[in-house]
């Protein structure tokens, strides 16, 4: 009997340790499989970044809404300060003064977009990638593939661009329920993760 007590005093304890070192932020959050690009900056994390295109190749003048998620590893603020795509678009529009990632916080993750690539110069298919530059004030360059994915049931849901202005993108505390900056739009219903589709 004794020894069937201090074996479940000691997974009991076990148990307790175990729960003791649980800790609620991003860098603990398993981020699911995706279909965007991913990048890992000097505490900077780019995740899930991808364009949605059309089904059948867009014409010159198109814009195009980009959408990913930025995790800040720093306890200080960075900012998203310029994208760039090689002269496929005439522009990359981000909020102005480029888009804050607080410090210790992520953006994005969202159905609205972060980014919107506006005047297409050549005709675009969905299914392909296309290089993009991201260029931060703290975390430095990157250039990654990012996939034109073509409209699909789970995107379906996604928010295009808001106008000709940008909003500020909702910024997201690592607690279970986000916070949205002043000036952004209201949560929507989760979307299916584009690992389902």
């Amino acid at each position: 009997m004794r020894a069937i007590l201090a074996a479940l005093c000691v997974a009991v304890a076990a148990v307790t340790a175990a729960c003791g070192d649980l800790k609620q932020d991003f860098s603990t959050v398993t981020i699911p499989q995706n279909d965007g690009a991913n990048a890992n900056l000097p505490g900077m994390l780019l995740r899930n970044a991808f364009i949605i295109g059309s089904l059948q190749p867009a014409p010159p003048g198109t814009d195009m809404p980009m959408y990913m998620m930025l995790l800040n590893q720093t306890g200080r603020a960075d900012r998203l300060v310029s994208v760039d795509t090689g002269g496929l678009f005439r522009e990359a529009r981000l909020p102005p003064g480029g888009l804050e990632i607080p410090g210790g916080k992520y953006v994005g993750g969202t159905p609205f977009p972060q980014v919107l690539l506006a005047g297409l110069t050549r005709p675009l298919r969905s299914g392909g990638t296309i290089p993009v530059t991201f260029r931060f004030e703290n975390a430095g360059t990157t250039r990654v593939d990012v996939p034109v994915l073509p409209p699909g049931t789970w995107r379906s849901t996604y928010s295009p661009w808001p106008g000709t202005s940008p909003s500020l993108s909702p910024v997201v505390s690592p607690s279970p329920s986000p916070a949205l900056s002043p000036g952004s739009s209201p949560a929507v219903s989760p979307s299916p993760s584009p690992a389902g589709s």
